[in-house]
């Protein structure tokens, strides 16, 4: 099992992305699904870092992940505002993407290319948990 700490986080979502793609649960994953990966850690570092904290606050974000011969999970966890994105109202995909309002459809897409994703707040905490299924690509 691999445990990150960073902080402070805003302005670092390259060299925490770049962490989570480099330890060795993900690496030892199988190279079909390094992308799919690698956008869902994306999209959830990038929100982390630039919502969870109001403007002036520098929170700090813990990754957790884990691998067995069947699955990778890693968990998020940031003491941020509180936000659950599995609330978030699915964008609309039959309106272009002129007409569609910003933001969401990288949530959407996470729910999709997971096989499992979990929210809870838990001691005052944000901890989001996403796991694939790495055996059956």
């Amino acid at each position: 099992m691999s445990t990150f700490h960073f902080q402070p986080i805003r302005g670092q979502a390259h060299s925490i992305l770049r962490a989570i793609m480099q330890s060795p649960e993900v690496t030892a994953c199988p190279q079909k699904s390094l992308l799919t990966l690698r956008l869902a850690c994306e999209e959830i570092v990038v929100n982390m870092t630039s919502y969870a904290y109001p403007e002036g606050i520098d929170g700090f974000l813990d990754i957790d992940i884990r691998k067995s011969e069947n699955r990778i999970i890693i968990c998020f966890i940031n003491d941020g505002i509180p936000f659950n994105p599995l609330e978030h109202q699915t964008p609309d995909l039959n309106l272009s993407w002129k007409q569609r309002n910003i933001g969401g459809l990288g949530i959407y897409l996470l729910t999709k290319k997971m096989d499992e994703v979990r929210y809870d707040y838990v001691d005052s905490k944000n901890v989001l948990t996403i796991e694939k299924d790495i055996k059956n690509l």
